[in-house]
């Protein structure tokens, strides 16, 4: 179903936004020395938009519940608080990101939704904002991210192209297939199942109540 004006323009102007945060907040991150004080909240702020731009565009695909998405946005800042014993010179080498910053992670958190199903949502959406925040670390140069460590300790780079690409990438997503009105269905993950014939039970939707047959009176021979 396509939208009107007025709901076409609302559902431009989210992405369009992020998209402009993202692309300003990075810039001024590149240009800003290096420092925690300045350079933290450019690259978090860039990190939040480069998340939620990119939520927004899975979920053209997927239906989730609101805590999928809350967790992925959530990690796509958080998986950074890593740094903070590198600054503090407690471990690791501060030439480097933290090993936290790698494939590993995504794994031990892929795995934790599969052994734990009541927290499948939530665990599958943080994966999810982990691999938005490392293909952004990516294209912001050297260091890189060890993203097969511990197989390999090699960095993986890209250049600002990279980010350009991520950011159209999404923007465009979002907004041709909300301006299309396409797919037309969504893959539904994480959703209750209703049990067929389950009287009370709650859907996505809302409550189900069962479908009474009507009444209906015996008219005498």
């Amino acid at each position: 179903m396509r939208l009107g004006g007025r709901e076409l323009i609302r559902s431009w102007a989210v992405p369009v936004l992020l998209a402009g945060v993202a692309l300003a907040f990075d810039a001024a991150d590149r240009r800003v020395p290096f420092s925690v004080l300045a350079s933290g909240p450019l690259d978090e702020t860039a990190h939040l938009a480069t998340g939620a731009l990119g939520l927004l565009a899975l979920s053209c695909f997927i239906g989730a519940p609101r805590r999928f998405y809350v967790a992925g946005l959530i990690a796509s800042v958080a998986i950074d608080l890593d740094h903070i014993p590198l600054y503090l010179g407690l471990l690791g080498n501060q030439g480097q990101r933290p090993v936290t910053h790698s494939l590993t992670t995504v794994l031990v958190v892929v795995v934790a939704a599969v052994l734990f199903p009541r927290h499948r949502a939530v665990l599958a959406g943080a994966a999810t904002g982990l691999l938005i925040h490392f293909a952004r670390d990516i294209a912001e140069g050297p260091p890189g991210v060890r993203m097969l460590w511990p197989l390999s300790n090699t960095a993986w780079t890209a250049s600002l192209w990279w980010f350009l690409g991520m950011i159209i990438t999404f923007t465009l997503v979002r907004l041709v297939l909300v301006t299309a009105g396409l797919p037309r269905t969504r893959v539904r993950l994480f959703l209750p199942l209703v049990p067929a014939g389950h009287a009370g039970s709650v859907s996505p939707q809302g409550p189900v109540r069962p479908i009474r047959p009507e009444r209906t009176s015996r008219q005498p021979r």
